[in-house]
């Protein structure tokens, strides 16, 4: 099997998984939207759960894995499986007193501090769900550990299954929730608690895997081991620079809270003496909540995916200074990111009315909701295609034991949607805090791109640049036929039948897909006709 072929094939597998994960986190979402809508209740849980899920996708999606895995492999490649092994369990020895010093000192802040200042309302719940909420970092990055090991490996099956796990407990959780109070203030609780016991199971459900493997866990406190001053002196980096979108999605979320006017309370705030209109109200968090899940479905499905497959190819290609294949590596993972990456952006503002009038409208979740979010989604989408890029570009960067550049310009762009957020929300509202995470990101890639041919004289060549011509062209074809297949049905209210709400996602999603497949083809699109000969080969 090729290269090309095994990367592909891991894709596959990780693909299917997260597409599984994906439906499923739908099917949570679509139950917590019909129970507790958009409003102050949602928007606490928004914020308490962006806080453990930071560090899930920090630590999950890599920044433990872009400092561990190099070292891991050349630990392999050098020094044998033994060696290789022991230095896993001296990297979890440390990680575990790690996590747990995490979990203690974020309780006792979120216990402590409504007690200690006066806090609003609508935050008061925000510290209580946390309180319930966060322990979950301790097991969900124990997790991610366990599955950078077996990525390593090239066992990419139960680390990607694991967040199927998770939205079915947080599913058992959403369904229970109406029996355990009467008030939705009452109910968010079971899902608070269905969120933290998703993290044990997870955990529990790799230790077969690890056995068959020969990996058991041994203590072993060995503060003086090379390879975990390595990988400490890298994660701190890394966690900054892998992590700039999400960092920028919790502060999106922050100020989505603290710049809403309180339901029932007054629309000003008081700043320096004059009385202040809010620019948003309540709910802002939750319609930033579900316009991310959707975002996220097409970033997880591939770009994740393909980040995590094509890490430890990176890896190796850098120990071994194969420059020539890193750069062929690099270049075949670019251009298929952009060939999923930017017909989903435009596809997903396209069809972003029938998607969530599908998923989210119904019972508490009204016309004024879906509006606000329709709003938010045309604004996030803006930048699938970058977010799914930067997986990858900045996996470029750990590969070759880099993490000071991803910072430095991580840290600006942080800076920048920092100061997009609070202009851009008085214009557009909760709009605003979208675009400015999605300007942000394409800042980002730009940025590293650049950077990136320089430091390794990797050359974006001419063939990516008419791969990329393709995949726009088709892509405009695609939009041609998606707008005037959803001409032809009328605009919902909502109150539709789900057959008729069907049909008026998918008709239009078939008509794009069939032109964008045309399209490439007829363009004679490598990288979409190669991408169809390995989804229909056998694993």
């Amino acid at each position: 099997m090729s290269e090309s072929q095994k990367l592909f094939h891991s894709v596959r597998i990780i693909s299917a998984c997260t597409f599984l994960s994906r439906i499923l986190g739908l099917v949570r979402d679509m139950i917590c939207a019909s129970i507790f809508g958009t409003g102050m209740v949602w928007d606490a849980f928004a914020v308490a759960f962006k806080i453990p899920n930071l560090f899930r996708r920090l630590f999950g999606e890599g920044a433990l894995s872009a400092a561990f895995i190099p070292i891991f492999t050349e630990h392999i490649e050098k020094r044998g499986k033994a060696e290789a092994m022991a230095f896993v369990n001296v990297i979890a020895t440390v990680l575990i007193i790690i996590l747990g010093g995490i979990v203690l000192l974020g309780e006792g802040s979120f216990f402590a501090i409504p007690r200690m200042f006066h806090v609003q309302e609508k935050w008061q719940l925000v510290f209580k769900l946390s309180i319930i909420m966060f322990p979950y970092v301790f097991f969900i990055c124990l997790v991610a550990f366990m599955g950078a090991v077996l990525n390593t490996l090239h066992h990419f099956f139960m680390p990607a299954f694991a967040p199927v796990v998770m939205n079915i407990c947080w599913i058992l959780g959403a369904v229970l929730a109406p029996y355990t109070g009467k008030t939705l203030e009452k109910m968010i609780y079971a899902v608070a608690i269905a969120t933290f016991l998703s993290g044990l199971v997870q955990v529990f459900i790799h230790f077969p895997v690890l056995r068959r493997k020969e990996l058991y866990y041994r203590p072993v406190l060995q503060f003086s081991d090379p390879g975990l001053k390595l990988v400490l002196t890298r994660m701190g980096p890394v966690v900054f620079g892998l992590a700039v979108v999400q960092i920028n999605v919790l502060i999106d979320s922050i100020i989505a809270v603290g710049f809403s006017a309180p339901q029932g309370g007054s629309g000003y705030f008081h700043f320096a003496g004059m009385a202040i209109h809010y620019p948003m109200k309540a709910g802002a968090a939750s319609v930033l909540y579900y316009s991310d899940r959707l975002i996220q479905f097409p970033l997880g499905v591939f770009g994740i995916a393909m980040a995590t497959a094509v890490f430890p190819l990176f890896s190796t290609h850098a120990v071994r200074e194969d420059w020539s294949n890193f750069s062929t590596t690099f270049n075949r993972a670019l251009k298929f990111m952009l060939l999923i990456g930017i017909p989903a952006s435009l596809a997903i503002i396209m069809l972003r009315e029938p998607i969530i009038d599908l998923i989210y409208r119904r019972r508490q979740f009204d016309a004024e909701s879906a509006y606000r979010t329709s709003r938010v989604i045309l604004f996030y989408a803006i930048g699938i295609w970058a977010y799914c890029g930067l997986h990858v570009l900045i996996r470029a960067f750990y590969s070759v034991k880099d993490t000071i550049t991803p910072v430095k310009v991580g840290a600006i762009c942080v800076g920048l949607n920092f100061v997009l957020n609070l202009s851009l929300i008085w214009v557009l509202k909760e709009g605003g805090l979208a675009l400015s995470t999605a300007i942000s990101a394409i800042v980002q890639i730009i940025i590293l791109t650049i950077i990136l041919q320089k430091k390794l004289r990797i050359k974006i060549g001419r063939e990516v640049v008419i791969s990329i011509l393709k995949t726009v062209t088709a892509s405009v074809a695609m939009v041609i036929a998606c707008w005037f297949v959803l001409k032809m049905f009328p605009a919902s209210d909502g109150s539709g039948s789900l057959y008729f709400k069907g049909l008026r996602l998918f008709a239009p999603m078939t008509a794009a897909f069939a032109a964008f497949a045309v399209t490439s083809i007829l363009l004679k699109s490598e990288e979409f006709s190669h991408l169809i000969r390995l989804s229909l080969r056998k694993s």
